[in-house]
């Protein structure tokens, strides 16, 4: 065999990997396929042997299946997962999480991802397997990419991943594929050079390259590759990591701004490509992908490995054989009902005679009477023997088999709430929530794989998002909002900012610097939040005043009516002129709260009165102090006139001979002290200190 060219080896490979991959689950995706039938299509819970047996018998279809089904999807639509960014090193920022998270929703919003994620969910819930994808697209007249979420559709059937992968998400797989179709007339118009017939170069291609055509249309396959790559990843000095062989070109311009390489290290890390293949050769490709995980997302239903064997299915595959049975049994009660009334009159031919008539159009008339002619021999008139009965076995079958497919699905009466029984709100949704826990499982998986979009997306963001611009992102409330990426921060005049620590420009959410990690919550869809969230705070303005007064404007926001934001504003306004709630900035902009105001007659009156007030406390204050000084002048000078005739008294004694009294003695000094401390407020009156020193020293 001749050496193969760089295409025909890709092809080789392509192939064989496909065969191996159709290899790994085919019987699980063919019961897929059937599950998905039996669930959706109008004649797809009868088997092409039962519609054989049957033949011109009745034959009814009673979808038992699709109420169930139903209810876990319809759980799913009322309670939406969001993807959450969270800082995950001292470098990243709560701001710029702020900004991934707004700007993943703003993603999803615009691609319509829902539509992505309710297709995969349907799928799974049904047949086992569901999934999306993650691409970008230029936007119209411009050099500038969108990333994008868009469906992969009949998922069992189009998304194929390396056999070898063992993580849940396909996120360590080195190779996926995804199988799409093109009309013959299409593929011509946009591939006029490439072969439409089975590739026949080499015996090798033919067995497995069969299967890639069919009818008029051409089986097109995206062969998505990961090759293992050493890289040299350079820590800068503003935080940032970057693979030196990718932006070597802006190393230069990076240090013109004193941003210089403090770190480097050789790292094992992943090349993604995609080739777009037929059968025969290779379309397009190597495409390079700007991230480093195959952006294909599976969403599986129920995923169990036994023996090394995977098992893969929705909540249809053991709910089959009952629901055959119940339309088996139920079209045999149908055919036994409808040939009650063809129970035939037994007559003689004697009792007929003259009446032929009469007898063909009995059964198409509503006659009051039949007349016909009596015969000897049997006793009375015509009579019938008596019709087929229904089966009560056949309706107790019927009835057991509802009850199979309840307990195949895991989905009972109650939990869809459809049980009369339970009268009050709280049992019906006590008991739907019973219900959720059988189906949970289908959301847990549903939240892996959102989670691992998170981390595509995470990984995909900074390298399209790479220069300076204005975004917009979308809150968690829904409201659109404008935000600044990359952009370095400038002053008044215009000037950079520079960390006084780096000596480096300040940049405005760095969507390049940092960690952060991803998180998936799940809760009530947007416009049921709402309405529970305005139920919730009218429960409890109705029980607190102070609720009351607090809540108007939050009930008027969450409240899904016409004018609603004319009336939250109005609201908002009252609120904010009553003090009850801080201004926004546009706010205080737009109710001129950054004016000076004119004043205001009420306010100037209390204003006046205040001061007047205030004066006569002050008078008044004044002229106390005046009467307490007063006072208190008159009290110490007393005492000093006390404590002089007090030391007059004590000298005479001593005169006499007789000596002071310790008790004495502790009196004149005590007086002493009282007239020293009043010495710094009074002046009134001169206490004889030296003659109380001899005193007390004789």
């Amino acid at each position: 065999m001749a050496e193969l060219s760089g295409n025909e080896k890709i092809l080789k490979e392509a192939i064989d990997r496909f065969a191996l991959c159709e290899d790994f689950d085919r019987e699980q995706r063919k019961l897929a396929v059937e599950d998905m039938r039996f669930a959706h299509a109008e004649d797809g819970q009868w088997s092409e042997s039962d519609i054989e047996r049957r033949g011109n018998r009745p034959r009814y279809t009673f979808n038992r299946v699709i109420g169930a089904i139903k209810q876990i999807t319809g759980d799913h639509k009322q309670n939406r997962s969001n993807i959450k960014i969270s800082p995950e090193s001292v470098s990243s920022d709560d701001k710029v999480a702020k900004v991934f998270s707004g700007l993943i929703r703003k993603i999803e919003q615009k691609s319509k991802a829902n539509n992505a994620y309710d297709n995969s969910f349907d799928e799974k819930v049904a047949g086992g397997y569901g999934g999306w994808r993650v691409l970008t697209e230029y936007k119209d007249d411009s050099f500038d990419q969108d990333i994008c979420i868009k469906p992969i559709k009949s998922a069992a059937t189009s998304h194929y991943i390396d056999p070898q992968s063992t993580e849940y998400d396909g996120r360590d797989s080195m190779y996926q594929f995804l199988v799409t179709s093109m009309a013959e007339e299409a593929f011509k118009a946009k591939y006029p050079k490439a072969a439409i017939t089975d590739f026949k170069p080499s015996q090798y291609y033919q067995g497995n390259c069969q299967g890639w055509f069919s009818d008029n249309n051409v089986r097109l396959v995206e062969y998505w590759v990961k090759t293992p790559v050493t890289k040299t990843l350079i820590l800068m000095s503003d935080g940032k990591t970057l693979y030196k062989e990718d932006d070597e070109a802006i190393l230069d311009e990076l240090a013109a701004k004193n941003i210089t390489i403090m770190d480097e290290r050789s790292v094992e890390t992943f090349k993604v490509e995609m080739y777009k293949l037929n059968g025969a050769e290779v379309l397009e490709g190597p495409l390079p992908w700007a991230g480093k995980y195959i952006p294909l997302v599976p969403d599986y239903g129920e995923q169990i490995t036994v023996e090394n064997k995977r098992f893969t299915r929705g909540i249809v595959r053991f709910a089959k054989d009952a629901n055959r049975v119940y339309n088996y049994a139920r079209s045999t009660d149908v055919e036994t009902y409808a040939l009650t009334p063809k129970d035939p009159y037994w007559e003689t031919l004697k009792m007929r005679a003259g009446h032929e008539n009469e007898r063909k159009t009995f059964a198409r008339k509503n006659q009051p009477f039949m007349t016909y002619n009596p015969d000897p021999v049997v006793q009375g008139p015509p009579a019938r023997s008596g019709a087929p009965s229904v089966s009560v076995a056949g309706l107790e079958i019927a009835r057991q088999s509802v009850d199979d497919v309840h307990a195949t699905t895991s989905m009972y009466p109650p939990a869809m709430g459809n049980a009369p029984q339970l009268l009050s709100e709280k049992s019906v949704k006590s008991q739907a929530e019973k219900g959720d826990i059988g189906a949970y499982i289908y959301q847990s998986n549903h939240e892996k794989s959102l989670e691992f979009t998170g981390e595509i997306l995470m990984d995909l963001i900074p390298k399209i998002f790479d220069t300076p611009q204005m975004i917009q992102i979308l809150e968690i409330n829904g409201a659109s909002d404008t935000v600044e990426i990359n952009t370095e921060q400038v002053n008044e005049i215009n000037e950079t900012i520079i960390d006084e620590e780096t000596q480096e420009p300040v940049i405005v959410n760095d969507l390049s610097k940092g960690r952060y990690s991803v998180a998936v919550e799940t809760g009530p869809a947007f416009s049921t939040q709402r309405d529970e969230s305005a139920q919730q705070l009218i429960e409890l303005a109705q029980a607190s005043p102070v609720f009351e007064q607090l809540t108007p404007d939050l009930i008027a926001k969450n409240l899904n009516i016409v004018d609603g934001e004319e009336f939250e504003k109005r609201l908002r306004k009252y609120a904010i002129t009553q003090g009850i709630a801080d201004p926004t900035d546009e706010e205080i902009e737009e109710l001129g709260l950054n004016q000076p105001q004119p004043p205001n007659e009420g306010d100037e009156a209390l204003k006046d009165n205040v001061l007047m007030q205030t004066e006569k406390l002050k008078a008044d204050i004044e002229k106390q102090d005046a009467q307490t000084q007063e006072t208190l002048v008159k009290t110490q000078g007393e005492a000093v006139t006390t404590y002089n005739e007090l030391l007059s008294a004590f000298q005479k004694q001593v005169d006499l001979g007789i000596s002071l009294t310790a008790q004495q003695r502790a009196l004149l000094i005590t007086q002493g002290d009282i007239v020293a401390d009043s010495q710094d407020i009074t002046q009134q009156g001169q206490p004889n200190s030296e003659q109380a020193e001899d005193l007390l020293n004789q």
